[in-house]
């Protein structure tokens, strides 16, 4: 049996088996990003954009990315806890792998997506990463008041190198959130081709600004993130699973 027929044929066991659970975390989904890595510790990896229509779900388009310095761990998300492989924490330089939902995106432009939520930043922009604080993976502005100052750092949302000009928010470890499991997942731009990360997944500025005007809240869009080597634990659908199967090289 092929490599691409196992995976089909492993998909559609783990579809039967767990129905039930694909069913609560794909409802109502239209729109996924998936983001490819060969191992664990990997540094880059490929995004390809899936939508579902009528027809099903198809591929529209993919990309190069990158990830943290030490490659991926799992985050806390829409997938089941406990799987095997390295687990996220705050400060670890992983990306977060697994299921997210993408809940927002800010920047410091003036934009206005039709379909995806959007904040411009100004300087009291803050995303709590002190595990200790009561606001942890919080955005927070720091003018606001009565707002209790608890936490001892925090990621400065409206950067000067332009890094955070346009970002979207991924939805790791934020209901509950857990302490010290990581915070400040965001898709944002590179400094540089193949750069690494302390933890986000970058790219191209022109690809997250794509990716925003894309996004369509209505249709619930996920994040699916993830080694190929894990791709069978997340119970994906069949035609989202292929692109773990050895993915082309990214049309840039």
């Amino acid at each position: 049996m092929s490599n691409r027929l196992f995976v089909v044929f492993a998909a559609l066991l783990m579809a039967v088996t767990r129905m039930g659970a694909e069913d609560d975390r794909f409802a109502g989904t239209a729109q996924i990003v998936v983001v490819v890595a060969a191992s664990w510790e990997s540094t880059t990896a490929t995004l390809t954009r899936f939508e579902r229509t009528a027809r099903g779900w198809s591929a529209i388009d993919s990309w190069p990315v990158t990830l943290g310095h030490r490659g991926l761990g799992w985050g806390i998300g829409l997938h089941p806890a406990g799987l095997a492989g390295p687990e996220k924490r705050e400060g670890d330089r992983r990306a977060p792998a697994g299921i997210f939902v993408l809940e927002s995106a800010f920047g410091t432009k003036a934009f206005e997506p039709r379909g995806f939520p959007w904040r411009r930043t100004d300087g009291a922009d803050l995303w709590v990463d002190d595990p200790e604080s009561s606001h942890y993976n919080e955005w927070v502005r720091s003018v606001d008041a009565p707002l209790r100052r608890d936490w001892k750092s925090a990621e400065v949302l409206r950067r000067e190198d332009g890094l955070y000009d346009f970002a979207i928010v991924v939805g790791h470890n934020r209901g509950p959130v857990v302490k010290g499991r990581g915070s400040a997942i965001f898709l944002h731009a590179w400094s540089a081709p193949g750069n690494s990360t302390i933890g986000c997944t970058a790219m191209e500025k022109r690809r997250v600004r794509e990716l925003i005007e894309w996004l369509d809240a209505s249709k619930r869009p996920l994040l699916v993130q993830a080694p190929r080597e894990a791709a069978l634990l997340l119970a994906l659908p069949v035609v989202i699973l292929g692109a773990f199967d050895t993915p082309a090289s990214p049309r840039r």
